[in-house]
């Protein structure tokens, strides 16, 4: 994939424990190494087959190869994102096409 085409920045963020100070623990959302990728929207939410959703996803990412490891989700600034699957096309190890859903983290 041309780099110039992977124009934003993207963090893969786990889910860990962090201690809250009185015996306990609280989760956090982790950032992990950030990667270069391109957002794009798609254009439907969700498609039916015999009554089952079989696609909720909102966006696309692509990005290199090499730059993504298994996460929880995906920060790009302020926009939090879940992943729906993975795609390697053509299994050639060139580029991935990562399906996520945009989640509302305000509530």
């Amino acid at each position: 994939m041309f780099t110039g085409l992977l124009v934003e920045t993207f963090y893969p963020q786990t889910l860990t424990q962090t201690s809250d100070g009185q015996g306990g623990f609280t989760e956090v959302w982790t950032d992990g190494i950030p990667f270069r990728g391109r957002l794009s929207s798609l254009s439907s939410y969700e498609k039916m087959s015999s009554n089952k959703i079989i696609l909720d996803s909102s966006h696309k990412l692509f990005c290199d190869w090499s730059s993504y490891s298994p996460t929880s989700r995906i920060r790009n600034a302020t926009r939090y994102f879940t992943i729906n699957g993975l795609v390697n096309p053509s299994n050639i190890n060139h580029h991935l096409e990562i399906f996520l859903k945009e989640v509302d983290t305000n509530g």
